[in-house]
Parts: structure tokens; C-alpha cells; sequence
């Protein structure tokens, strides 16, 4: 039996009530692993960069293994360099040439950048023209259920390849899912940890980190889906929100 579980914290109160998106977290696990991991996400709401937070909520739920999708991980690439300026036109030229048009990108990031606060979710953009297409504010559209399908041996795999940590194990995985669906041609991820300046861009079946995409410090972030111009957005909101995902390598 899997269990989905799922953690976000704020500080302030909860996020629909006004509250500041300290972190949010999520896994796919047995029931021998949930009381564990329930224990570690409440104790990274806690004791997180951003501040400690005073609302935790944990949603788990039981999952019909056979409603999951089983889906290969995306090739990893690495690119970093000196400044912010150089990372930003290296993502530029990697989405651009893979369907995402120069006007597209630059629309989204200052929909981005117009943010009051980091968004909860994505940002849903036509890959075309830039537009903004959801209609879900700043919780923004919001990935869930996925994880590796063996946590361990991916762990063990990419760190044999130099990449470890767990910013790049979730967002591996949620590049992964995104990617799978049909109607999304790019996405553009920079971290809204203030100590993690490493963001990345995925295309095709490539997830590229880049660094640095910001400075050591900021706590600006936010990701954006660039989709096909005519996408049905219910289908990709269930997709991405409510099918599980399992990550092979």
C-alpha cells in the first residue's frame, strides 16, 4: 500500500488566510515509512531558512496502485557560471530554441516578478505569446503527487552522476511530471529558499539546472509552465494536481 503525503507551512496564520508560504513538501511512501517522514516534514516546516512556521498542515491519503503512472526521469544537464546575467541568458537561449518564444519568456517572468510573494504553485503561460492562462492567483497551479518510484536507488544513481541534495531530488521530480504532460512545451524554475540560488529550466526530455539565477539572499522564486496555446486547462489541472507519478531511472 502507498500513502501520498503531503506538508505546507506558513507563518502567520494559514496560506488562504493571509499567511507567509514558509515551505511545502511532499512524498510517496509505504505505510512502514509514513510515521517517519511525517516527523521529518514537520520538522523542515520548523526549521526552515525562511522562518518557523506556525500553521503545518499534513494531508495523507492512500493511493490505487493501479491509477499510477510510471514515468522515466528527465536527462539531467548542468550549467553554472559567474553571474545572474550570464544563467538568465543561457536559460533564454535553451527555451527559445525549443518552442518557447523570446516574448513568451520575458511576459512570464515579469508576471513573475509582479508577484506581492513567492507563489504557492505556477504560473500557466501560452509559450507563445506569454499570456498569462490560469486564473488561480497566487496559490497559482500547484504539482502533486509524484516521487521517485525507488527513492534509495535514484538517490544512489544521481549521486554517482555528482548531483545530490534535496532541492535537486523534488525538483527532478516535479520537472519530471510537468514534462510528461503533453500540453506543456518548458518550464522555468528559480527557488524561493533565500540559500539556494540554483534554479532551473526543463525542455523536451532535458532538465537543466542553472545557477546562479539570483542572488544569495533573495527570497523571490516562482515557477511557470510555458504550455501550448490551445491547452484545456481543467485536463492539465487534474493531471498535474490529482494523477500519482512515479520517477524511474
Amino acid at each position: 500500500m502507498y500513502y501520498s503525503i503531503r506538508m505546507r507551512a506558513a507563518q502567520g496564520g494559514a496560506h488562504e488566510e493571509g499567511g507567509h508560504h514558509i515551505s511545502g513538501a511532499e512524498r510517496i511512501v509505504t505505510k512502514d515509512e509514513l510515521e517517519q517522514l511525517s516527523a521529518d516534514l514537520v520538522h523542515r516546516a520548523l526549521h526552515h531558512s525562511k522562518g518557523c512556521a506556525d500553521f503545518i498542515r499534513l494531508t495523507i491519503d492512500a493511493i490505487d496502485e493501479a491509477t499510477i503512472h510510471y514515468v522515466p526521469a528527465l536527462a539531467v544537464n548542468n550549467t553554472q557560471v559567474c553571474t545572474v546575467t550570464e544563467a538568465y541568458t543561457i536559460a533564454n537561449e535553451l527555451l527559445t530554441a525549443h518552442g518557447i518564444t523570446d516574448r513568451a519568456l520575458q511576459q512570464g517572468l515579469q508576471l513573475l516578478r509582479s508577484q506581492k510573494e513567492a507563489m504557492r504553485g505556477a504560473l500557466i503561460c501560452n509559450a507563445l505569446t506569454g499570456e498569462r492562462l490560469d486564473t488561480l492567483g497566487n496559490r497559482g497551479l500547484r504539482v502533486s503527487r509524484m516521487a521517485f518510484a525507488n527513492e534509495s536507488e535514484a538517490c544512489q544513481h544521481f549521486q554517482e552522476q555528482g548531483h545530490t541534495g534535496v532541492h535537486f531530488q523534488e525538483a527532478l521530480v516535479l520537472a519530471t511530471k510537468v514534462l510528461s504532460a503533453p500540453q506543456v512545451i518548458g518550464e522555468f524554475c528559480i527557488s524561493d529558499d533565500p540559500d539556494y540560488t540554483i534554479g532551473y529550466v526543463s525542455y523536451g526530455h532535458t532538465y537543466h539546472r542553472l545557477g546562479p539565477l539570483k542572488e544569495l539572499g533573495d527570497s523571490r522564486g516562482g515557477r511557470i509552465f510555458f504550455v501550448h496555446p490551445e491547452t484545456n486547462l481543467t485536463e492539465l489541472q487534474e493531471y498535474l494536481e490529482n494523477t500519482t507519478v512515479l520517477v524511474t531511472i
